[in-house]
């Protein structure tokens, strides 16, 4: 069976899930190795090529626990993408100590970002991220991680590259993340282990079909678009977020002071993210 088999395969069972969900268009953007395409400058024109708006979150708490968890990957995807941007220019030979403080301040910001969109994402009961999220990644591969992203697993790479070089103020975000990360897991899956541990899979042994995989599960479309066509996807995406978290405000009892504290301040970091979008799609 192909991997576009399988992918038709395992989402049948739950088309319900996905009609209800509301419609989250396709994420577009180019692999993470690959430059956008050119464009006229005339960013109005690009925004008419962002393509079909999404529309407001569902009402149903499963289909909205769906809903969340599509539209956080989508932001967390495009974050990835902001951030890869700025470690590129950390890594220039010739990168100026000024540049490589504001790259790497920019990349912490990401970083809160990218927390604040975690727990958005993870905020369902357990018993409906059982239901709804994780018996669907299960049916699309027994190991399903988020490891298979690519934005992820590039970041992981230049940040090797990278090394000891990094401030306190991006040390400290990248450690609250994966504090945000473990907390998070912890409160959906009791027994703490993830599809891949569960399987017995191996982390760092992502394949193509991984990747693939990993893509059409969450509807990431890869295509030449230029920086204006991802900027207005994104901040349609986080207006979205934010109309939701108003409606529906975030108010899990985690069990680390500090992750509670920053819960509180997810609408802010988001807003923060349109920022880094509006300063990013003209670099």
């Amino acid at each position: 069976m192909t991997v576009a088999q399988e992918f038709t395969a395992s989402q049948t069972s739950a088309a319900d899930a996905v009609t209800t969900a509301g419609q989250l268009p396709p994420l577009r953007l180019p692999l993470p190795t690959a430059a956008f395409a050119r464009c006229d400058r005339r960013e109005s024109g690009c925004q008419k090529r962002a393509g079909e708006a999404a529309s407001a979150p569902p009402q149903d708490e499963s289909a909205l626990a769906w809903y969340r968890w599509l539209a956080g990957h989508h932001l967390a995807v495009g974050v990835w993408r902001l951030q890869l941007d700025h470690l590129a220019v950390l890594l220039e030979p010739h990168c100026s100590p000024s540049a490589a403080v504001a790259a790497m301040r920019s990349i912490a910001v990401l970083y809160d970002s990218y927390s604040a969109l975690l727990l958005y994402s993870g905020s369902c009961a357990p018993e409906a991220y059982s239901a709804v999220i994780r018996s669907r990644m299960k049916a699309r591969h027994a190991a399903f991680s988020g490891t298979w992203a690519r934005e992820y697993e590039r970041i992981s790479l230049l940040l090797a590259e990278l090394g000891r070089g990094t401030d306190d103020r991006l040390k400290n975000a990248m450690r609250f993340n994966r504090l945000v990360h473990m907390s998070v897991g912890r409160r959906l899956v009791p027994n703490g282990k993830s599809l891949l541990r569960e399987s017995g899979g191996v982390p760092g042994t992502t394949t193509d079909a991984d990747r693939d995989r990993f893509d059409e599960f969450f509807l990431i479309s890869r295509e030449a678009v230029c920086r204006h066509v991802l900027a207005a996807v994104l901040v349609d995406r986080v207006t979205l977020v934010l109309d939701d978290i108003a409606r529906v405000p975030l108010d899990i009892e985690y069990d680390n002071d500090a992750v509670r504290r920053f819960q509180t301040d997810v609408p802010s970091h988001l807003a923060t993210l349109v920022g880094a979008v509006g300063t990013w799609k003209v670099l």
